[in-house]
């Protein structure tokens, strides 16, 4: 990538039918703010609530959200951690603290990893679509997993911090800013860790910005976001996909 270009990816987050009404409003503030194409990182069959390809108004949804330029991505197949065995310290901290149960992929083994992976992707497929990306919950990924995305027909992967080539020997230092609205304490400490994440890496070539739906139901993190974003207005807009494509 030339030293010169400067590229911004927006992702959200968690997208699916029992979401989808504040993923509208989401992509909404997006539109307005020209923050787009966003990649969509949909989860086929969140917490269990219902597979997407069975949710013709959630389809229709993605179609269109497709046609105006965004992309969809795998991310999960639950977007559930099952929290089986014991939990040593980082286990603890990765998966009950960082992420309150959701790091589907964070201690899967390659076989288990490759089934989950393959299930979502059945039923993106079967709602027509073929993604290029995978994205594991809470960017939580597991050596078995990375295993078992080698042999499945992806063209990249991504971690907090990288967008990774699945294919090719390609990995792109893109660190993540991203807020927590699960307690009152966090969401007051997110503006204050994003502004100083965002000083420290606003060198960085590739920057991201990444939503959840429930992001903009509190004011504070809508007027974050709107800072950081504003802030970052000047990148080149692209997802992650076109960004590996690229690179």
């Amino acid at each position: 990538m030339p030293a010169d270009r400067h590229v911004l990816c927006v992702s959200l987050h968690d997208v699916a039918p029992a979401t989808l009404d504040d993923c509208r409003a989401t992509l909404g503030f997006l539109d307005a703010m020209h923050a787009g194409p966003v990649a969509l990182l949909v989860v086929p069959n969140y917490h269990h609530l219902g597979r997407i390809d069975r949710d013709e108004r959630f389809c229709e949804f993605l179609r269109a959200r497709e046609q105006r330029g965004d992309e969809i991505v795998l991310h999960g197949y639950w977007h559930e951690d099952d929290l089986s065995g014991g939990l040593g310290l980082r286990d603890h901290i990765e998966r009950r603290i960082y992420t309150a149960g959701e790091g589907e992929f964070a201690r899967l083994d390659e076989e288990t990893a490759r089934t989950r992976i393959l299930r979502g992707l059945a039923v993106l497929r079967a709602a027509g679509w073929s993604p290029s990306g995978f994205v594991p919950p809470a960017w939580l990924m597991s050596a078995g997993t990375r295993s078992a995305l080698a042999g499945l027909p992806f063209d990249y992967c991504a971690t907090r911090d990288a967008v990774i080539s699945i294919t090719r020997d390609v990995e792109i230092a893109a660190p993540s800013l991203v807020v927590s609205t699960r307690s009152t304490l966090r969401r007051a400490l997110s503006p204050l860790w994003n502004q100083w994440r965002l000083r420290r890496q606003l060198g960085s070539q590739v920057l991201r910005a990444a939503l959840h739906p429930r992001d903009l139901r509190y004011p504070p993190i809508a007027a974050l976001w709107h800072g950081l974003l504003d802030e970052l207005a000047g990148r080149e807009i692209l997802t992650e996909g076109r960004l590996i494509a690229g690179a």
